[in-house]
């Protein structure tokens, strides 16, 4: 369960953030869509992380150093994803000091967003992470919540939604934690099993956070 401890300096007491997580195929986007349509503005860090590579300039330079300049367009100065993804790929430590490059700034946009929905009267607001747990995140927020459902679903799920074979989408499952793990941790776990009211679900969450 997540430590609500107050004097957590990386939490906003103004406005209660809800941490959304899940395995791939498990449906926290679809989760978050419903979040959105009742209302609730919600942080998608996974997109906003692709955004900051080309927006955060602290970020770009930081990348270049350490990936050599040529990732960025000179002409466009755009990231060239696949030059990146090439060299990452290749080298899993260089994975990794990356990740430890791009968290921090998705951490320092999500301030500001949060800052922003705050200003606007916002009195609860979400954050959609696949590494809620693994990359500083869950201090920010105020409840974790978890999608969850079962392997041969999301399994199923994730090879129609990106057209690839078992294989690919295993090989993924097992760069992530295990759902285990994450149910583990969480204080809401929402099941996104074929029989599964979801809608209801996130209704009676919203319900118990009014």
């Amino acid at each position: 369960m997540s430590a609500h401890n107050p004097s957590n300096p990386y939490r906003e007491p103004r406005i209660l953030t809800l941490g959304l997580t899940g395995g791939i195929g498990s449906g926290k986007s679809y989760v978050s869509r419903l979040l959105e349509a009742a209302g609730l503005p919600v942080y998608d860090s996974d997109r906003r992380a692709k955004e900051l590579y080309d927006e955060d300039t602290q970020l770009r330079g930081a990348v270049q150093e350490l990936c050599g300049a040529d990732v960025y367009d000179a002409e466009t100065e755009r990231l060239d994803r696949a030059l990146l993804a090439s060299r990452i790929f290749a080298d899993p430590r260089l994975l990794q000091q990356v990740n430890a490059l791009v968290h921090p700034a998705v951490r320092r946009d999500f301030q500001r967003w949060r800052r922003e929905q705050l200003e606007a009267g916002a009195a609860l607001c979400a954050l959609e992470s696949a590494l809620l747990l693994d990359s500083g995140l869950r201090h920010y927020v105020d409840r974790v919540v978890v999608v969850a459902a079962s392997e041969a679903l999301r399994l199923a799920r994730a090879m129609a939604r990106d057209g690839v074979g078992a294989e690919a989408i295993q090989q993924r499952m097992a760069r992530q934690r295990p759902q285990a793990e994450l149910i583990a941790e969480a204080d809401h776990v929402l099941y996104n099993e074929l029989d599964s009211d979801l809608e209801a679900q996130v209704s009676s969450l919203l319900a118990s956070l009014a």
